[in-house]
């Protein structure tokens, strides 16, 4: 196990454990076992001046005992609290104070060793402590980084979303519509900050697509859409320069897989494919259908529930879309949810939502390609998704067959082709 994965508040390179006990043994054993499994340990017979020990040295784990002359255990882990709130201790005790150490760990002890204790006890308790402290560490600094991370997100995908013309927030929409769901799924407050980022994100990598296959308005050929389908590993990569964003990374670079394992840049299978990438690929479908596109108007909601219903099992996770029907009504709207749900989501600390027409008088400096028809099937060709002899048309022409609908209402197609929809 590496101890690398904790808050560095003593600047060594090793974890640093303060021993207290008055039994010079019991200090002796407590070093020498810590020591082999490279901590380094301090240790200190007197708890009256291991408030000062503790002020000078910059301790990741306190163990100490708990019935020591002129200060017992539970009376030291309140003054060391006062310096560090957050510092884990490990309180020992005897068989006859149990009682004591279980009022130390209701008054908020990391752990408890009962003497004797073994090597492997000893170095559970402390690995737990610093698990615990780790966990508490990420959480805030995840906490004070989340406004900061949705910041520099939006960011990027207002960038995005203006270099691929799209004439709304796509990307925002994505990143709210995904963390409600990752709520109703019963995920921590972290595991929904990383799947709103991933939101955002998800398009990223399209700032390394060249702008004639991004903006191309017609069909794209076999080279041109293997390179279009690059972005989700191209965006992944983009994160992934820092490990704090490994996750968000994952969510990005899996977005486009399917269910049934038909999808890329890994072809994975079922719960195989990550949980925000299962959220976001229902999430973007949905929104994508109903938005509007340079090349084809926003499908009616109704048609777009159909497509999402037809496909869960096949292409999405048949769980994640009946999540999605309790966050987004029949009508695109999104419903309120459980009132506590509600509260949490309000409380987060999002970058407040910007005025929509405030985002759509920045893109209007940008070229507006009109919008068009594309064939991209022929009558006498199978669609690698539809139902067999299903007439049918593509959502999304940049990004290949990503949902088949069926082509009716407003204009009637040549009966020789299939169009994007």
């Amino acid at each position: 196990m590496t101890w690398d994965l904790r808050p560095v508040r003593s600047g060594h390179a090793r974890p640093r454990v303060l021993c207290v006990d008055d039994e010079p043994v019991i200090l002796q054993i407590l070093r020498r076992l810590l020591e082999v499994q490279g901590f380094d340990a301090v240790s200190c017979n007197d708890p009256l001046s291991a408030g000062s020990v503790f002020a000078g040295g910059g301790f990741d784990v306190v163990i100490t005992d708990i019935h020591m002359p002129g200060m017992d255990g539970l009376t030291l882990m309140r003054s060391l609290r006062e310096k560090q709130p957050e510092i884990p201790v490990v309180v020992v005790t005897g068989h006859g104070t149990v009682d004591t150490a279980i009022q130390a760990l209701r008054e908020g002890a990391t752990g408890m060793l009962v003497k004797p204790f073994t090597g492997e006890e000893l170095m559970a308790e402390v690995r737990r402590a610093l698990s615990s402290t780790q966990m508490r560490y990420e959480a805030l600094q995840y906490r004070y980084m989340s406004p900061v991370l949705d910041s520099i997100a939006l960011t990027l995908s207002t960038a995005i979303e203006a270099r691929n013309l799209e004439t709304g927030e796509h990307c925002r929409q994505l990143g709210v519509l995904s963390e409600r769901m990752a709520a109703v799924l019963g995920l921590d407050e972290q595991q929904q900050m990383t799947i709103r980022i991933g939101g955002y994100l998800h398009d990223i990598g399209k700032i390394g697509i060249a702008d004639a296959i991004l903006l191309k308005p017609g069909k794209l050929t076999d080279a041109e859409m293997a390179e279009m389908r690059r972005h989700s590993e191209i965006g992944a990569a983009i994160l992934s320069v820092h490990e704090a964003m490994s996750q968000i990374a994952q969510t990005v670079r899996h977005h486009h897989e399917r269910w049934d394992g038909r999808g890329y840049p890994d072809a994975l299978v079922g719960t195989a494919i990550p949980l925000g990438g299962r959220i976001i690929a229902v999430a973007d479908a949905f929104n994508a259908m109903t938005i509007d596109r340079i090349y084809r108007p926003a499908m009616p909601y109704d048609r777009a529930w159909a497509e999402l219903r037809a496909h869960s099992g096949t292409q999405f996770d048949p769980e994640i879309v009946a999540v999605f029907e309790q966050v987004v009504d029949e009508e695109g709207k999104i419903r309120p949810l459980d009132p506590d749900l509600e509260r949490t989501l309000s409380a987060g600390v999002h970058v407040p939502l910007s005025a929509t027409e405030a985002l759509h008088a920045r893109l209007a400096v940008l070229p507006i390609l009109e919008p068009l028809a594309v064939t991209v099937k022929t009558a006498e060709e199978d669609c690698p998704v539809s139902l067999s002899g299903a007439d049918c048309a593509l959502v999304d022409s940049g990004e290949g067959c990503e949902i088949v609908v069926a082509v009716g209402g407003g204009t009637t197609p040549d009966p020789g082709s299939r169009q994007v929809a």
